[in-house]
């Protein structure tokens, strides 16, 4: 069997990122700076002139954000793609949209305790991303897919093929690309792309909201 390409890439810089909140099945907008992480990310995917013929994203709207700018910067126009449950973050239950200090991690009762708050178990979400991802690309029509999908999620199904990984893991940052081929069933990352974000500057968005009631009403009135 030919060996196919997945070039799987994380969304790009959200508020709840910057506002160091947890962020799973639920959702928050992108910043100005995760715009131009896209553009840049876009860029370096021209660069390498790799031609596609399938695209795929999470359901979220961070990644379908993620995933159109990301085109419209490497390819000139948004290319046709498909929203995918299977490709979503870890569902967090009622840890979501909380400061991501509450988010649980006490390793073999972490599980547990996301089920018990409507969340998924580490299990559930590898099985989910592991099928999805297997399914896409047995699809004898693609060759060489992009996905677009959240840092978790990703990082768990990197974990589950770290023993033919030919990359190490690196720090989890928007919009690295986890570059696998995919041959007779077996994934193997052949490397990870961190996008070079030095240029921009750091994101505007403030982690917490100081402002007093007279600055308040300062904005509010203009």
């Amino acid at each position: 069997m030919t060996k196919k390409l997945l070039y799987a890439m994380r969304h790009c810089e959200t508020l709840f990122n910057v506002q160091h909140k947890t962020q799973g099945w639920c959702d928050s907008p992108i910043t100005p700076r995760g715009v131009e992480q896209c553009r840049i990310a876009g860029e370096l995917i021209a660069a390498r002139g790799v031609s596609f013929d399938h695209f795929y994203s999470s359901t979220s709207e961070r990644c379908c954000d993620t995933m159109e700018l990301v085109c419209q910067a490497a390819f000139g126009e948004v290319k046709p793609y498909r929203r995918l449950k299977g490709l979503r973050e870890c569902g967090f239950g009622i840890f979501e949209g909380k400061d991501d200090f509450c988010e649980p991690t006490f390793g073999d009762l972490r599980g547990a305790i996301m089920k018990a708050g409507g969340g998924e178990t580490n299990e559930e979400i590898l099985e989910r991303v592991e099928e999805c991802l297997s399914s896409i690309m047995a699809d004898p029509t693609a060759n060489n897919v992009l996905v677009i999908s959240s840092g978790g999620a990703l990082r768990r199904f990197f974990m589950n093929h770290v023993d033919t990984a030919r990359a190490q893991f690196v720090e989890n940052t928007n919009c690295m690309i986890y570059v696998y081929t995919w041959e007779d069933g077996v994934f193997t990352c052949e490397e990870i792309i961190t996008p070079d974000f030095s240029r921009l500057a750091e994101s505007g968005v403030p982690y917490r909201w100081t402002v007093t009631d007279e600055e308040l009403r300062a904005i509010v009135t203009g």
